[in-house]
């Protein structure tokens, strides 16, 4: 991943608990290679996978708004639709 920074699958950083990336910097090792999400409409999806992460964290119940993110396509958690998209940069 050439110096890009190490996360966890909800890109939270390995370093630093409770500290999330999000946008063009974000880059996750997949079974193809590495993938970064250019497209500001694929770094937005991930916001409901931060916003997951974070409310779980905290206890809450996510069931809910995870199926309604996924309903309007904007909780990006299968890299797989990028790879056949847009190639590594998705």
């Amino acid at each position: 991943l050439d110096g890009a920074p190490l996360l966890t699958p909800e890109d939270e950083s390995t370093v630093t608990p409770g500290l999330f990336l999000v946008g063009p910097s974000v880059v996750h090792g997949t079974s193809n290679g590495p993938l970064s999400f250019c497209f500001v409409y694929k770094f937005r999806q991930r916001f409901g996978v931060v916003a997951d992460a974070i409310a779980r964290g905290l206890g809450r119940e996510t069931d809910a708004a995870v199926g309604a993110c996924r309903d309007m396509n904007m909780f990006l958690d299968d890299f797989e639709c990028c790879k056949a998209a847009c190639g590594e940069a998705c």
